[in-house]
Formats: C-alpha cells, sequence, structure tokens
C-alpha cells in the first residue's frame, strides 16, 4: 500500500497561494468591525454609522472588500480539494478518506475556534460543505454548473420569499399582524444579546466570553441558509478550475483575462452600489424588499468583483517585474490557517478580554488601520517563519491528526 503524505513544496502553485494570502487580507477587512463589536450586531443590525467618517469607512468596506474574498477563499477550498484527491494522479480512496479525516480535523480546530476566540468562524460551514463537496467528485461538469446555479439561488429566493410574504397575508390581517410582532421580538432578543454582548467583552471573565462567544454563533445559526450556500458554489467552481488545469498555465489565457477584468468591473461596481443602496435602507425588524436587494446584489456582486480582482491579480503577477510584490501573499497564503485563527487571537487579547477597554470604543477607519498594520506583520512573520519551518504551526498540527504521525517540522 502506497504511503500518503502531504503535497511536497515542490508540487505547490506559487499563484494560488498569493491569491490564498491575498485572501486571508481581505477577510481581515471584513471580520475587523465584529472584532471589536458584536458579531449579532454587525449582522442582524447592520448601519453605516453616523459621522461622515464612519459612513465612508464602512461604505469602503461593503464596497470593495464584503462578499468578496470569502468567496475567493471558498474557491480555492474546491481548487485544493481537487490537487489533494488527484495528488496521486488518480482519486484513489485512501486519498477520498484521508480527506474526509481532513475534514473532521478542520471542524474540530472550527469548534474551538468559535468557543474560544471569536464566533464569527467560516471553518465550521466549510467542513460540513466539504463532506458534501466530496459526492461531486465523479460529477460531470453539466451537472456541476446545475448544481452551482442551485447553490446560488437558495439564499436569493428564501429572502425572496420572505421579503414577500406581508404581501401574501394582506388579506390575512391575524397572520400578518403574527409575522410583524415576531419579527418585533427577533429584533428585541438581538438588541438584548448586543448590549450584553458589550458588557461580557468589555467588563466579564474570560469563562463568560466564551459563553457569550457561543451563544452569538448559535444565535446566528439560522443565517445557514442566507450566507453559506454561497461556499458550496465556489467549492464547486474551484473543483471545475482544479479539472481545467487554469492555474498552472494562466500565461495562456492572459486575453480571456483581460476580457474578464474589464467586463466584471462594470457590472461589479453596478452591483455593490445596488449593495450599498440596500443597506441604507434596509429595515433591521424585518426581511423587506431591500434585504432582496441586498442579499441579491451582495452574492453576484461579490463572485462578479472576485472575478475582477482575480483576473487583475493574475494578469499583474504573470508580469515579471511584478513578482515580487507577490511573495509576501505567497507567504501568508502557504500558512494560511495560522495566520486565519490567529486574527482572532489578537483581537482577543486587544478587545474581548476587557485588557484595554477597547470594545465598542474604536471607529472602523482606525480598524482599517489596524488591518494594515496586523498585515504587514503577518507578511513579515510567515516569510521568517517558513525561512525556518515546512508548514504553520496550525499547519503542522492539522497534517499530524490527519496523517497520524508527526512530519518533519524544521527545515
Amino acid at each position: 500500500m502506497k504511503t500518503l503524505a502531504p503535497l511536497s513544496q515542490s508540487k505547490r502553485i506559487d499563484l494560488v497561494d498569493s491569491l490564498r494570502g491575498f485572501a486571508i487580507f481581505g477577510i481581515l477587512m471584513v471580520n475587523m468591525p465584529a472584532f471589536f463589536k458584536p458579531g449579532v450586531e454587525l449582522i442582524m443590525l447592520p448601519s453605516f454609522g453616523e459621522s461622515t467618517m464612519e459612513i465612508l469607512s464602512n461604505g469602503f468596506i461593503y464596497f470593495f472588500f464584503t462578499g468578496k474574498f470569502f468567496v475567493l477563499f471558498s474557491l480555492l477550498f474546491g481548487f485544493g480539494f481537487y490537487i489533494f484527491l488527484h495528488k496521486d494522479e488518480e482519486v484513489s480512496k485512501q486519498n477520498i478518506s484521508l480527506f474526509r479525516k481532513r475534514l473532521f480535523w478542520l471542524l474540530i480546530i472550527a469548534i474551538a475556534h468559535i468557543a474560544l476566540l471569536w464566533e464569527g468562524d467560516i471553518l465550521f460551514y466549510y467542513a460540513l460543505f466539504g463532506f458534501l463537496l466530496i459526492l461531486f467528485r465523479k460529477s460531470s461538469t453539466k451537472k456541476i454548473i446545475i448544481w452551482m446555479l442551485v447553490f446560488l439561488l437558495i439564499p436569493i429566493v428564501f429572502v425572496g420569499l420572505i421579503s414577500m410574504l406581508p404581501q401574501f397575508l394582506a388579506s390575512n390581517p391575524e397572520a400578518l399582524q403574527a409575522m410583524e410582532k415576531g419579527s418585533q421580538e427577533q429584533l428585541v432578543a438581538t438588541q438584548d444579546l448586543v448590549q450584553r454582548a458589550y458588557q461580557v467583552y468589555n467588563s466579564g471573565s474570560y469563562s463568560e466570553v466564551i459563553q457569550m462567544n457561543i451563544e452569538q454563533w448559535f444565535f446566528l445559526l439560522s443565517g445557514i441558509i442566507i450566507f453559506y450556500p454561497t461556499c458550496m458554489v465556489m467549492f464547486l467552481m474551484g473543483l471545475l478550475i482544479g479539472r481545467s488545469g487554469f492555474f498552472a498555465r494562466t500565461m495562456e489565457y492572459e486575453q480571456q483575462l483581460k476580457k474578464i477584468f474589464w467586463i466584471s468591473l462594470p457590472i461589479g461596481v453596478l452591483l455593490n452600489v445596488g449593495l450599498l443602496l440596500s443597506l441604507a435602507n434596509a429595515n433591521p425588524a424585518s426581511l423587506d424588499h431591500w434585504a432582496f436587494i441586498g442579499r441579491t446584489t451582495g452574492v453576484l456582486g461579490g463572485i462578479v468583483m472576485m472575478f475582477t480582482y482575480v483576473s487583475g491579480f493574475i494578469l499583474l503577477y504573470n508580469r515579471e517585474k511584478f513578482r515580487g510584490l507577490f511573495s509576501g501573499f505567497s507567504a501568508v497564503g502557504r500558512i494560511a490557517l495560522t495566520n486565519y485563527i490567529s486574527h482572532s487571537l489578537i483581537a482577543l487579547l486587544l478587545f474581548r478580554l476587557g485588557l484595554f477597554d477597547l470594545f465598542g470604543e474604536i471607529e472602523v477607519w482606525q480598524g482599517i488601520l489596524l488591518v494594515l498594520a496586523i498585515f504587514s506583520f503577518q507578511i513579515s512573520f510567515s516569510k521568517f517563519w517558513l525561512s525556518k519551518y515546512r508548514f504553520g504551526p496550525l499547519e503542522w498540527l492539522w497534517r499530524s491528526v490527519t496523517y497520524g504521525k508527526i512530519p518533519a517540522f524544521k527545515l
């Protein structure tokens, strides 16, 4: 029986690592406000703020970052799935079994991340949808595209139907009143949880912080049908890209990449303008027609703008004179799990243990500057670490438990 082992560095694709590092940067930018404010508040009670600086800062993040980078990270997860299964040039039962084991341990890491550090974890859903992705490993391209459209439409149709309920119930005043009462009760419960979260993260014990993380996570669990089917869309897209061999020969697609960039750019801009308008007008007490517009423009605008970013990124990457600019992204991307989890650890120490009384006290523009500082540090740290070690600390741990043996750590 052939011994299974992690993918060697010589077989890694530097462009993919660079894109993964780029995604980590964008995810940090989106997550930063949710580090120093309750995640429930930002998702259930979105607001641009009151001051001009807050409005501009939130608008900047929503327009350029929200929904663009987790879809890129998801696409690369799907691509990584293909590479993992085909690293021996054929899909074996051993590789499939090993991938399931890999997902199981990712799920364990995600649960620990949620409880101990931050309620906004996305790895939990990556692990769950990863098990679903395995079912598509032998599917035809046509079947995969059909299912991509299904998953793409799930959140849009769901929010659309909810937003139309008041019209459906117009002839039934009692049902309409019951629905409005339920929405109001949900709003009150959200506001109560937000208020308690501020108290806990400012002055509570660490055990209370853990309890609040878990409570917020369960409160947001209902959003799985609204937010996370998009992950599955991108997983499947990444699988198709893996089959095509695109990332290994992007130089052949320069003209197509230019077309993608210039076509997706104006469409992405229009969709994200729609997103900003919906956020400015939506009623947090109900899923109205603005919520439907926001979900539609959020999903489609995120994916389309991601195409703009990725095509532009690859076009610059393929220019030799710009190649050195991407080494930092590549280093961060090679230890993406460690860098992603470390964001939450830094946020816990800075904001959520009451050590500096900063939770809810800093403004979004300050958070943006903090993102630049943290990511700059991570570039330096990642380069230093990889000059001495084969894997990041968490990558090494994940490989160890997945393969049931301890791989060589130092170079």
